[in-house]
């Protein structure tokens, strides 16, 4: 009997119950929009260190980060950095924090 992969059906129906319960439950929608805010904020953080030319070895001489952590607060770990450490890193990176209405 020849292997089927049923990858596609499987992520096809999880899809679809992640996209009804995000319509249906209010707790499922603000979850995902906290977690795809998060992962952009990771993703900027990141583009805005290389963009400026800095390793993350050097942003560590410049913050006292460990490397670790950097790491950490530009990929999606599940451990969130304080706002302190945070202020540091965007400092260290030559840009500041700014809320803006959405």
């Amino acid at each position: 009997m020849p292997f089927v992969d049923v990858t596609d059906i499987i992520l096809t129906e999880e899809k679809a119950q992640l996209d009804k319960d995000y319509k249906n439950n209010p707790k499922v929608k603000v979850a995902i929009d906290q977690f795809e805010a998060e992962c952009k904020l990771r993703r900027e953080l990141a583009e805005a260190r290389r963009a400026n030319n800095i390793s993350q070895s050097e942003l560590k001489k410049l913050t006292g980060l460990t490397q670790q952590t950097i790491s950490r607060i530009e990929t999606n770990s599940e451990i969130s950095p304080s706002l302190k450490i945070l202020l540091k890193y965007v400092n260290a990176i030559g840009y500041e924090l700014k809320l803006v209405k959405k």
